[in-house]
């Protein structure tokens, strides 16, 4: 009678450590949330820079197209078909500038999603700091009088 207890006991602490040590600590587990996190972020910016360059090619095939329009243009002696294809190619410059800055406006938002909350705070104070001395402003006058 009293080794069947102890076999039953014992089966049951086997059973409950078994329990308790197949299940990973929640600082564990919210590391390896924050990696994938991560990881789906690099993937998603490959997968967007991918993406961006077949949409910025299709210019450049455009471009490519217009240039020769306009040889033939300039060997025919045609000036006004000449100043059309000019200005087809200012507009198509003009979109494919647009749509860059478009693309990339994305991607600086994608990445600074991917960062922690401090990263982002530190991001945000050295993109202020830059823009300052870039446009030759001098530092607040409190923050001088009153500097660390």
């Amino acid at each position: 009678m009293r080794a069947s207890i102890r076999i039953i006991l014992f089966a049951i602490y086997l059973f409950t450590t078994f329990q308790i040590a197949a299940q990973p600590p929640k600082s564990y587990q919210k590391f390896i949330k924050k990696k994938e996190k991560e990881q789906k972020g690099s993937d998603d910016l490959l997968q967007n820079q991918e993406n961006s360059a077949k949409e910025l090619k299709k210019f450049d095939d455009k471009l490519t197209a217009l240039d020769k329009k306009k040889k033939d243009a300039e060997a025919s002696g045609d000036q006004v078909e000449i100043d059309k294809i000019d200005q087809k190619i200012r507009s198509v410059k003009g979109e494919k500038s647009f749509v860059q800055n478009k693309i990339e406006a994305k991607m600086v938002k994608k990445y600074h999603k991917m960062q922690d909350k401090e990263v982002r705070k530190r991001m945000k104070k050295s993109k202020k700091k830059s823009s300052r001395i870039n446009s030759n402003k001098r530092e607040p006058f409190f923050t001088r009088m009153f500097r660390k």
